[in-house]
């Protein structure tokens, strides 16, 4: 079951990355150069505003999970590898383009510089994209996860929530306030213990709602209530835990749920600039493989052309964030009517 606001919620998720990034990038330049950073008012708010960027990659993995049923649902296991495997090459690939792109950006900014492992090292763990290889992951499994979710929905999202639960404490020992034996780090996968910690309930969510949508949605829309209060009070939770510097993991992986079963709750009509939301949305990968070079090299000019201004994050983040969605938005778009649109979807998916 894929709704219209699918590509809406895309184009939503996207703009809070970027958000996110800019605000992450600027706070980082500013103590590259030697600023001390934010304090009193304006750094609650710089933590309330960024936190906005939590719920992106739990949407993104969330409207896989549901475009996953689309792609494969129904279909015999050998064919709906087929359609895999054609889908992931729009995915690994721009990946491996924009990974390599930045780390050149990254040395000749002086960033970071890597021994050649470090490198390896950081396309197999997705750095800095680090969901991708978890969506390459889930992918993967989402012919064997499809029909296990047709039958089994709850026993399924369960699991992968008490495992994400689990890898949560063992990656962060003591966030759950007891500390497992160390053997228990080898039911841990490598590459993908952090992220799975962080997100693995999210693409069986989608998965589920793809599957079994109707009947989701009418129970939603009884409770869409108690849902706002509870996004609001773990959200608000969240932002003071950090604020105060308490552990606030184990909130940061169970905040995104209720705010993305309000998302699919709300219609597409309700939903403010929908329209300009989906123009985002549809190429809403090549803007997240793109946006953290762009506001690197953003940065990179001001900080030669304009040092003056780095103090003023009122100033720098609504510019970086602007600048750098129009820009890459634009370059897409300019890259669809050219004759590059050939080849196109292997650059930016």
């Amino acid at each position: 079951m894929i709704n219209r606001q699918f590509a809406t919620l895309r184009g939503l998720a996207i703009i809070l990355v970027v958000f996110d990034h800019a605000i992450y990038m600027s706070l980082e330049e500013f103590g590259r150069v030697g600023l001390l950073p934010p304090t009193g008012l304006t750094h609650w708010l710089l933590v309330v505003l960024q936190q906005l960027g939590t719920i992106a990659v739990p949407i993104f993995l969330f409207l896989s999970g549901g475009f996953i049923v689309y792609a494969v649902n129904g279909r015999k296991i050998p064919v709906a590898y087929k359609i895999v495997a054609a889908s992931l090459r729009y995915i690994i690939v721009p990946y491996l383009v924009w990974s390599l792109i930045f780390y050149v950006v990254a040395y000749l900014l002086q960033y970071q510089r890597l021994p050649l492992l470090g490198y390896v090292k950081g396309l197999l763990i997705g750095y800095p994209f680090n969901f991708v290889p978890l969506l390459v992951f889930f992918y993967m499994l989402g012919p064997l996860l499809v029909p296990a979710v047709r039958r089994h929905p709850w026993l399924i999202l369960a699991a992968f929530l008490s495992y994400q639960v689990f890898l949560l404490n063992v990656v962060s020992p003591g966030a759950l306030g007891v500390v497992f034996p160390s053997w228990t780090w080898w039911l841990s996968p490598p590459i993908l213990r952090s992220t799975l910690a962080k997100w693995a309930i999210y693409f069986p969510l989608g998965t589920a709602y793809g599957l079994h949508g109707k009947s989701l949605l009418d129970s939603l829309r009884r409770i869409w209530l108690p849902l706002v209060a509870i996004g609001i009070v773990l959200y608000g939770l969240r932002v003071v835990a950090l604020i105060q510097g308490w552990d606030a993991r184990a909130l940061g992986m169970v905040c995104p749920i209720p705010l993305i079963l309000l998302c699919i709750v709300i219609k597409r009509e309700r939903i403010p600039l929908a329209s300009l939301l989906e123009q985002y949305g549809g190429k809403s990968y090549g803007l997240y493989l793109t946006n953290l070079i762009v506001i690197s090299l953003l940065l990179a000019g001001i900080q030669v052309a304009a040092p003056w201004l780095l103090p003023h994050l009122i100033v720098v983040i609504p510019v970086l964030f602007l600048v750098t969605l129009i820009v890459q938005y634009w370059v897409m778009t300019l890259a669809d009517r050219s004759p590059a649109r050939l080849i196109q979807r292997y650059v930016f998916g």
